[in-house]
C-alpha cells in the first residue's frame, strides 16, 4: 500500500511539475489571477440624479483609457518584447494603435472567419500553437486626479480576446482569461503620484480559445471599454434586485434588495436605497446602519410589496431607478450607485413560458456584435440594431453566442426587448462526443467562471428574460453543474441550454433548426416544457421563405413558442480594391493562400454590416406582426382580427382603411377605433356600406395600423401591421375564337396550323418549339419542363435539399417524346403529348 501511494505521489508531482512548465496561457485551469470577485456594475455617480440619467461616464470618479496606446505586434511569443511593462522600457518609436478596437482591423496579422473549426487547426485542448500565436504588446500612461487621493482605485477591462497579462508601474496585477466578461483589479497600491504606466501583453490563442469557438470572425486585442473608477476605502462591491411581479394576479410588484459592502469602516456608516417611478416620485426607501466592523458585509433590506407598479415588458418597458448610498457618520454620501429596476416575472408554467403570467411568442434574432472595427460596437450602432428590431416587430435578442457589451443591457431595458443572455461557452470544434469538453472535468472550473460571471454582472437587467449556459459545445457535466449553480441562485429566470436537449439541465427546449413537422410532434401530447427553437431559419442570401409556415405552427400551438432567427447582421469588413472601388469581404479574403476559411457563411444576416434592412427583414417584420386578419367574406366585407399583443389592447392604434379600385384608385377611406384586448380575437367591417361603381373591375380592401401615440422609434405614420383582401376581383376568360381566328385549323404530324396561326411540336423531345401568330414568332426557345431552380446560398450547406436535387438529376434534366396525338375539334384541334424526364444517370425521374 505504501509503495502505490508513494507512486500515486511521484506521478501527481511530476504531473503537476509538467504543468508548470506550460505558461498560463496553455492551460485550462488558468482563469484569472488577482482579479476581483464577479459582481454588478457599482460605478460611482457624481449624485442620485445621474445614477437616474444613468451618466456614470461623467462621474468625477471615472476615467477611461479609450483612446490611442501604444502597440506592438509579433508573430509569436519568443519574439515579444520581455520587458516592455517596465516604465523605464522606451515605446516612443511604437505605432498607435486605436483602443478598443480588434488589431486586425488596424492592419496586424489576420482576419480570419471560420465557423465550428478552430482556425489554429486541430484541437489539442489545452494546447494552441506557439509559433504561430500572435502577441500584442500594449502600453499607454494615465494620472490620477488629486481629489482620488486616499480611495481605493480599480482598473478594468470589459473585455480583451484571448488571453492577457497586465502591469502596472511595472509590478504584475495578474492575468485574465475570458473574453466577453470584465476583468477588474485594485490598483490602489501600484500606483504613485503624477504618471503612472499601465502595460498588457495580450496572446491571440490560449485555452480559453477552445471555448470561443464561435461562428465569428477569430479577432484579437482589446475590443470593448477600458476605464478606472474609484470609490471610498469603505465601498459598496455588489447590490441583487428581485424585483417581480406577484403569482397571483401579476399585478402586485415584490422588491428585495440585498447589498454587499466591504472594506474598512470609519465610525458609524449606514447604506441605504431609494426606488424611484419616472417622474422620480419616491415609492420605496429606507436606510440600515453598518453596525459590524467587518471587512465583508452582507446587508439585507427589508422586502417591499407594492401596490400598484407598472409592469416591464417589450411592449411597456416601464422602468424604476434604484440609488443606493453608502454613508458617512453624518449622513453624506460617500458611494452612491444603483441602476434600472423593472417588475417582471419570466417563467415556465404549466409547460407555456410566460412573461408577466402571460403565454408569449418570441419574435426573436440572433445577434453577433459586429461593426467595421471588428467586434467592437458604439452606442450609436447598439441603438440602430435596436431601432431596426422594433420597426420590425421583433421582440427578442439572442446574445450570440457571449454576454454583450455592458450598455446593450441598459439600451434594452429602456428600449423593451426581451434578451435571451448566453455565457461565453461554445468549444464546438471538439465535436459532441466523447472529446467534448463539456464532458471533461479538468475544464469545469472555466464552464463555471464564464457562467457565474455572465450571470453576477448582468443579473439586474429586468430585459433578460432566459440565461443560456452557452452554444453548441455538447452535453455532459459541466453543463449539468453550471445549471444548477443558476438555479440555486436565480428563483426566477428560466435557464436553457441548446445541447441539453430534453435533458434536466434545460427548462426550456430550444433546438436549432428543427423541422416544422417536428415541432408539430414534439406538441401532441402536453409536455413539461415548451419548444422555443434557439435558431431557425438561416437568414443567408434569398431566404426565410419558410418562416410564415413556422409561425402558422407557433400561433396554432400553445406549447411552440417561436424562436430567434439565424442571424441578424451581416458580418463583412467593407474594403477598397486597387480600382478604388469598395466591396463587402468574406471568409477567405485576408491571408495568404492556405488560410482557414468558411467562406461567405458569415453574410447570413437580416440586415447588411452598414445597417440597410435586406428584403428577408420585411418578410420577417410582415409574419412577426401583432395585429393579423383574416377575411371572413368577401361580399360583406367581415374581417376576423387577431390581437397577438401580450399586455396592449387594439385601441392603441388607429385602424387606417381604404378600398380601392382599378389603378389604386381610392373608392373610400376611414380610420377607425377597434376595442380588442391582448390575444383576443374581434370581427370587423370597415368597409360596411361601400358601394363598388358597376365599371370597377376589381376593388381591395387595404388594412394599415398605425400607433396613436409615439414610442422612441416608432412614429405615429409607422406602419405595424397591413393586410389586404379582395372585394371583387375581374376573372379572365378564355378569348372566343371570332372572325379573325382565320381558316379552319390543320393538323399534319407534328404541326397545327392555318392561315394566321402555327404551332410545331420537336419530334424528339414532344416540347412546343414554335408557335407563329399573324407571321410572328412568339417563342424565343422552346417551351421546356423546369425541375429546378438557380442555386441560392443556403443551398451550399443544406444536405436535405439541393443535394437531394442534384441525386436525382433534376438539374439536368433531357425529354424525350413517348407519344404525340393531335385530332381536330370543331374549329380548333387537341394535342397530346406523353414525354419522359430523363436524367444524367439515363434514369427515368417522371
Amino acid at each position: 500500500m505504501k509503495k502505490i501511494m508513494l507512486s500515486c505521489f511521484m506521478l501527481l508531482s511530476v504531473l503537476m511539475a509538467k504543468a508548470q512548465e506550460q505558461p498560463e496561457w496553455q492551460s485550462q485551469y488558468a482563469i484569472g489571477k488577482n482579479k476581483i470577485a464577479p459582481h454588478a456594475y457599482v460605478w460611482p455617480y457624481a449624485d442620485a440624479n445621474k445614477v437616474i440619467e444613468r451618466e456614470h461616464t461623467t462621474s468625477p470618479y471615472y476615467q477611461s483609457l479609450n483612446g490611442p496606446w501604444k502597440f506592438h505586434w509579433v508573430k509569436n511569443p519568443a519574439t515579444r518584447p520581455v520587458d516592455f511593462y517596465k516604465p523605464e522600457y522606451f515605446v516612443g518609436n511604437w505605432a498607435d494603435i486605436q483602443v478598443p478596437g480588434n488589431w486586425e482591423r488596424q492592419g496586424y496579422g489576420t482576419a480570419i472567419y471560420v465557423n465550428e473549426d478552430y482556425e489554429f487547426g486541430k484541437g489539442n485542448p489545452p494546447f494552441v500553437p506557439v509559433e504561430e500565436n500572435e502577441v500584442g504588446s500594449y502600453r499607454r500612461t494615465f494620472t490620477i486626479p488629486a481629489d482620488w487621493k486616499d480611495r481605493r482605485v480599480v482598473l478594468c477591462f470589459e473585455g480583451v480576446i484571448s488571453f492577457y497579462y497586465v502591469w502596472v508601474n511595472g509590478e504584475l496585477l495578474g492575468y485574465n482569461q475570458g473574453s466577453k466578461t470584465a476583468a477588474e483589479w485594485d490598483i490602489t497600491d501600484k500606483l504613485k503620484d503624477g504618471e503612472n504606466t499601465v502595460a498588457l501583453e495580450v496572446y491571440r490563442w490560449s485555452a480559453g480559445s477552445y471555448l470561443e469557438c464561435q461562428d465569428f470572425w477569430r479577432l484579437s486585442g482589446i475590443e470593448r471599454d477600458v476605464y478606472l473608477y474609484s470609490t471610498p476605502k469603505q465601498y459598496i462591491a455588489d447590490f441583487k434586485v428581485n424585483s417581480t411581479l406577484d403569482k397571483e394576479t401579476y399585478s402586485v410588484g415584490e422588491f428585495a434588495l440585498e447589498t454587499t459592502v466591504e472594506g474598512p469602516q470609519k465610525g458609524m456608516t449606514s447604506v441605504s436605497y431609494q426606488l424611484l417611478d419616472d417622474a422620480k416620485n419616491v415609492v420605496a426607501e429606507q436606510t440600515i446602519p453598518i453596525r459590524s466592523r467587518g471587512l465583508s458585509n452582507c446587508i439585507v433590506f427589508d422586502n417591499k410589496t407594492l401596490e400598484t407598479v407598472k409592469p416591464w415588458s417589450a411592449e411597456s418597458p416601464n422602468l424604476y431607478s434604484l440609488v443606493v448610498t453608502l454613508k458617512d457618520e453624518a449622513g453624506n454620501a460617500m458611494h452612491t450607485t444603483g441602476g434600472q429596476v423593472g417588475f417582471k416575472t419570466s417563467e415556465v408554467k404549466d409547460g407555456q413560458f410566460m412573461v408577466n403570467g402571460v403565454p408569449v411568442l418570441i419574435k426573436g434574432t440572433n445577434r453577433h456584435e459586429h461593426s467595421q472595427k471588428g467586434r467592437t460596437v458604439s452606442k450609436d450602432l447598439m441603438i440602430k440594431d435596436i431601432e431596426l428590431m422594433k420597426q420590425h416587430n421583433i421582440n427578442t435578442v439572442r446574445n450570440s453566442h457571449y454576454p454583450t457589451h455592458p450598455l446593450w443591457y441598459e439600451l434594452c431595458n429602456q428600449y423593451g426587448l426581451y434578451v435571451i443572455d448566453e455565457a461565453n461557452v461554445e468549444s464546438h470544434g471538439m465535436g459532441y462526443g466523447p472529446k467534448s469538453l463539456a464532458k471533461d472535468t479538468t475544464w469545469l472550473s472555466a464552464h463555471m467562471d464564464r457562467t457565474q460571471r455572465m450571470y453576477e454582472r448582468s443579473k439586474n437587467h429586468p430585459s433578460i428574460i432566459i440565461w443560456s449556459l452557452g452554444n453548441e459545445a455538447g452535453g455532459g457535466v459541466n453543463f449539468e453543474n453550471t445549471y444548477k449553480w443558476l438555479k440555486s441562485v436565480e428563483a426566477n429566470r428560466p435557464v436553457q441550454y441548446e445541447r441539453a436537449e430534453k435533458n434536466f439541465y434545460t427548462d426550456i427546449y430550444c433546438p436549432m433548426y428543427r423541422s416544422i413537422d417536428a415541432i408539430k410532434d414534439y406538441v401532441k401530447e402536453q409536455q413539461t416544457r415548451p419548444i422555443i427553437l434557439c435558431e431557425y431559419v438561416h437568414a443567408m442570401g434569398n431566404s426565410v421563405g419558410g418562416l410564415q409556415d413556422y409561425w402558422n405552427v407557433f400561433e396554432a400551438e400553445p406549447q411552440a413558442q417561436g424562436g430567434c432567427v439565424w442571424d441578424w447582421v451581416d458580418q463583412s469588413f467593407r474594403e477598397i480594391d486597387g480600382n478604388g472601388k469598395w466591396f463587402w469581404t468574406y471568409g477567405g479574403d485576408y491571408g495568404p493562400k492556405g488560410t482557414p476559411s468558411f467562406g461567405n457563411f458569415c453574410c447570413n444576416g437580416l440586415i447588411t454590416a452598414d445597417r440597410k434592412a435586406q428584403p428577408h427583414l420585411l418578410e420577417v417584420k410582415k409574419v412577426y406582426q401583432y395585429i393579423k386578419a383574416k377575411q371572413l367574406d368577401s361580399k360583406s366585407g367581415k374581417v376576423e382580427v387577431k390581437n397577438w399583443y401580450d399586455f396592449t389592447n387594439l385601441n392603441a392604434y388607429n385602424l387606417n382603411w381604404e378600398v380601392v379600385g382599378d389603378n389604386g384608385a381610392v373608392i373610400a377611406s376611414g380610420i377607425e377605433t377597434v376595442d380588442c384586448a391582448p390575444q383576443q380575437t374581434v370581427v370587423i367591417n370597415p368597409a360596411k356600406g361601400v358601394k363598388i361603381p358597376s365599371n370597377v373591375k376589381e376593388a381591395f380592401l387595404n388594412l394599415s395600423w398605425t400607433p396613436k401615440q409615439a414610442t422612441p422609434f416608432i412614429s405615429t405614420s409607422h406602419e405595424v401591421a397591413y393586410d389586404q383582401f379582395a372585394l371583387k376581383t375581374n376573372k379572365s376568360t378564355a378569348m372566343k375564337s371570332g372572325k379573325n381566328a382565320g381558316s379552319s385549323l390543320k393538323v399534319a404530324d407534328k404541326t397545327i396550323s392555318n392561315d394566321i396561326v402555327s404551332a410545331r411540336f420537336n419530334e424528339t423531345t414532344g416540347a412546343l418549339e414554335s408557335f407563329v401568330f399573324a407571321g410572328e414568332e412568339l417563342l424565343s426557345s422552346p417551351l421546356v419542363v423546369n425541375m429546378y431552380r438557380p442555386f441560392t446560398d443556403n443551398d451550399g450547406r443544406d444536405g436535405k435539399g439541393v443535394r437531394a436535387w442534384r441525386a436525382a438529376g433534376l438539374d439536368s434534366l433531357s425529354q424525350k417524346l413517348i407519344s404525340f396525338k393531335s385530332a381536330k375539334q370543331g374549329n380548333g384541334a387537341v394535342i397530346n403529348t406523353e414525354v419522359a424526364f430523363i436524367n444524367n444517370k439515363a434514369q427515368n425521374v417522371a
